[in-house]
């Protein structure tokens, strides 16, 4: 597509930002616009800004020519459009923003701005002894904290449902104006990043998988170590059995005896952490499962207790309620958070790891790398909202393998319970981009699948480049009102 204000716009990004920090070059404007899917729009641009004032005058300069704009934090979104963008669009690139603005232990609580990763994170509460976590996700410990947030990233911990435990966004417009949410707009008020409310109408949620603004800056919530932590392996030998585990986790979440995110994998997805598709063999599903130790279904439950008698009880609680139903485990935290083990405990408590990495590589031959994109893994998620009930469960389950397993892909299924009443239900699509008619066939299944979910009253969760475009009339007309030009672009 011909953007007729393209070439000035490009030197007059060159004029703020410097030569180095435009990149128009088409190998990495190809390699911008790769994802772990077929794609079909072009990156015409990249643009490299260091902090929010930049942001802004690159803002200012693509609304005066009207080009159309996608900000991108660590481009590692992988499964849902890593840094694709869904029309020709100029790629404003956030890495450069990697400040890690304000930190309160006492409170619990750090501001960041989106290139901030989460390894970066964990690494800088770790250096500071800190006895306060992040909640980490399962993706990419490269990945952005804020980028995810936005995104509706789940999490580890107490704090999973990473966006409500967000707060004081810093917001920059298609216009190149400057807001800021919740008390934050209140200038120098020391109760900015306390609350997610403020005066008014809560701006927060405008912000949240849009493209109504490009955030800068975000409060992210932390938690305290607990004084004595155990985190119960839950292992599910009979398939049978899921729905009553999934009301008995459900009944533990609402009883406080866990308040964090309580993960639930079929085989499957816990087997592409851990191994490949055997390629060399015939593909015999209950015996990977007896080689790697693992049931049909296999969850953990992380306990946050006050003291060893606390531990205890709560470790009684999970037995009683889970003892017929699964095989339960126990496993002591370390006696200091900074000993915590990022391949046991760690991710628990704030440790971010790359081991999911593994799943992107499930069908493709050869070594695991580090960028699924180049490699041509073929990867798509589904993630959608459904009851915290065990028919809930065992609904998406049986849907989503059937639907997979007999388009001759492998079902890959994580039932999270990040919220008390509510699941996030996810399946995954691992195939290798190299093989003719993969990708289509991939996608069709998505899409499948995609519509099979919504007709049961299970909407996504969490939306990506792959996503049928969910418009809301409302919403346009406050797209007309912040981006009159219509530069900015998600996906």
């Amino acid at each position: 597509m011909e953007i007729p204000g393209l070439p000035d716009a490009i030197a007059a990004w060159r004029d703020l930002l410097g030569d180095a920090r435009v990149i128009v070059d088409d190998r990495a404007r190809a390699e911008a616009a790769t994802a772990t899917f077929a794609t079909t729009a072009s990156v015409l641009a990249i643009v490299r800004p260091a902090d929010r004032a930049q942001v802004q005058a690159c803002m200012r300069i693509a609304h005066t020519h009207g080009v159309p704009i996608r900000p991108t934090s660590r481009g590692r979104n992988w499964g849902y459009g890593s840094r694709a963008p869904g029309r020709d669009a100029v790629l404003l690139d956030l890495a450069r923003l990697d400040r890690i603005v304000d930190f309160d232990e006492r409170l619990a609580y750090v501001t960041l701005e989106p290139g901030v990763t989460f390894r970066q994170l964990a690494t800088f509460l770790r250096d500071s002894r800190a006895r306060v976590f992040a909640s980490v996700t399962g993706g990419p410990a490269d990945g952005s904290v804020v980028a995810n947030a936005l995104e509706r990233g789940d999490g580890s911990g107490p704090l999973g449902d990473r966006i409500v435990h967000a707060c004081a966004m810093e917001v920059v417009l298609a216009t190149g104006e400057c807001l800021n949410t919740g008390f934050a707009r209140f200038a120098n008020s020391p109760v900015g990043p306390l609350a997610s409310g403020g005066v008014g109408p809560s701006l927060d949620g405008l912000f949240v998988q849009s493209d109504l603004g490009v955030v800068t800056r975000m409060t992210v919530w932390l938690t305290p170590y607990p004084a004595h932590f155990v985190l119960a392996g839950v292992t599910v030998d009979d398939d049978g059995a899921l729905p009553a585990v999934v009301d008995a986790l459900r009944d533990l979440r609402l009883a406080g005896v866990t308040p964090a995110t309580t993960p639930l994998w079929n085989d499957l997805k816990a087997l592409s952490l851990v191994t490949r598709y055997p390629w060399d063999e015939p593909f015999d599903r209950a015996a990977l499962r007896k080689r790697h130790g693992l049931g049909a279904w296999n969850g953990t439950i992380a306990l946050h207790a006050a003291n060893r008698a606390h531990a205890s009880a709560l470790c009684s609680a999970v037995t009683e309620r889970l003892g017929d139903l699964a095989r339960v485990a126990f496993r002591e935290g370390p006696e200091h958070p900074l000993d915590a083990e990022p391949e046991a405990c760690g991710p628990h408590l704030g440790i971010p790891h790359d081991r999911n990495l593994a799943s992107v590589y499930w069908r493709k031959r050869g070594p695991v790398g580090a960028d699924p994109d180049g490699d041509r893994c073929g990867f798509l998620w589904l993630g959608h909202a459904i009851p915290f009930t065990g028919d809930a469960a065992r609904t998406f389950a049986d849907l989503v393998e059937r639907e997979i397993a007999e388009a001759g892909f492998e079902p890959a299924i994580a039932l999270l319970g990040v919220a008390p009443r509510m699941i996030s239900a996810i399946a995954s699509i691992a195939w290798d981009r190299d093989l003719e008619g993969e990708d289509a066939r991939a996608r069709a299944l998505h899409d499948r699948l995609f519509t099979a979910l919504l007709a049961l009253g299970y909407p996504p969760f969490r939306t990506g480049l792959q996503t049928p475009a969910q418009v809301d009339p409302i919403v346009e007309r406050l797209r007309s009102v912040l981006d009159p030009r219509g530069i900015l672009t998600r996906r």
